[in-house]
């Protein structure tokens, strides 16, 4: 599976400038997602920021942390082009802007730029092909199921390291803020109600930068992948050992520790605590998302990032009820 998997990555290489310009425009298709997301965090703020393009509605996250108090959108759906948050591609960065109000009353703009430092990773082609292969690994092999797998495999996922550069007016009073950053595209197909839950931890400091990503689908009921930056360099997770069912209440973890093992031999240790959070639902309430600031601690190193956590209404679909003992992993 492993070598069927890098052929097919040879074969079809991610095409990173037409995944920059990927739009909607001329689509019908109501499940079709475009999605763009910025996670920055230091010290003493964080903002992260989703706008989720559909045909018919726009998805839309903005939450600011700073001071001890979280400041988010209220709103989460817009008609489409009424989201107070604007993302716009301008040359080789991207510029935010947002203008409204957070929490209740909280009078808010922002305007930012985020300029990448290190090269994108894809999801497809640059995770090590074992991480994938040890999912498929997991399932029945058959016709029906390959052809599922379309509904996991269909999607482009993309993220980049970088910098968001700008200034935040919070009831009249200006922040002028650099920030170590985090940007994240996705597009394709994305249907809320087809996963069971999902875990993502991200971390980022001029430092180092952490990615741990898992999800659980009714085709694979455990896909983990993941990535470190440090002095090091770039290297990409082979393993890691996190409890499963720390996550499979359907609440959020107050803290995760684990040991993740990187494709140059090194096993660095991971651990993440929650500071606070803001709860967004989708699909009339079908899949809850819980998108949490966290301080994370990585190989004795201390980052601030995002602990997200998702599930599905439907408890009894959480890893599709799988023995943990019994995954390969």
């Amino acid at each position: 599976m492993c070598r069927a998997l890098a052929k097919r990555n040879k074969q079809n290489p991610f095409d990173y400038q037409y995944a920059e310009n990927f739009s909607l425009d001329g689509e019908k298709d109501k499940w079709l997602n475009n999605s763009y997301y910025f996670s920055a965090h230091d010290e003493k703020m964080s903002i992260f920021a989703r706008l989720g393009k559909r045909v018919h509605s726009e998805e839309v996250w903005f939450a600011v942390f700073l001071g001890g108090s979280i400041y988010s959108l209220r709103q989460e759906f817009f008609p489409v082009g009424e989201s107070p948050l604007r993302v716009e591609k301008n040359g080789d960065n991207w510029t935010l802007s947002f203008q409204g109000k957070l929490n209740e009353n909280d009078e808010v703009s922002l305007q930012a730029t985020f300029a990448g430092n290190q090269k994108p990773i894809d999801f497809t082609s640059d995770m090590p092909a074992e991480r994938m292969a040890a999912g498929i690994a997991n399932e029945k092999w058959n016709k029906s199921f390959f052809g599922q797998l379309q509904n996991v495999s269909g999607q482009c996922h993309y993220e980049q390291e970088g910098v968001l550069e700008g200034q935040l007016t919070l009831n009249g009073s200006a922040t002028a803020f650099r920030l170590p950053c985090v940007r994240d595209h996705s597009f394709g197909k994305r249907d809320w109600n087809y996963m069971n839950n999902h875990l993502w931890l991200m971390a980022v400091s001029p430092d180092q930068q952490f990615n741990y990503s898992l999800v659980s689908y009714p085709v694979m009921s455990v896909l983990e992948m993941g990535n470190y930056r440090d002095g090091k360099g770039l290297h990409f997770m082979l393993q890691a050992d996190l409890d499963f069912e720390q996550i499979n209440q359907g609440t959020i973890p107050r803290e995760l520790a684990f040991r993740v093992k990187l494709d140059d031999a090194r096993t660095i240790p991971v651990e993440a605590k929650f500071l606070t959070g803001v709860t967004y639902h989708f699909q009339d309430g079908q899949y809850i998302l819980y998108e949490n600031i966290a301080e994370f601690t990585i190989d004795g190193k201390v980052s601030r990032g995002i602990l997200e956590i998702g599930f599905n209404a439907d408890r009894n679909r959480y890893f599709n009820q799988r023995e943990f003992k019994e995954i390969i992993r």
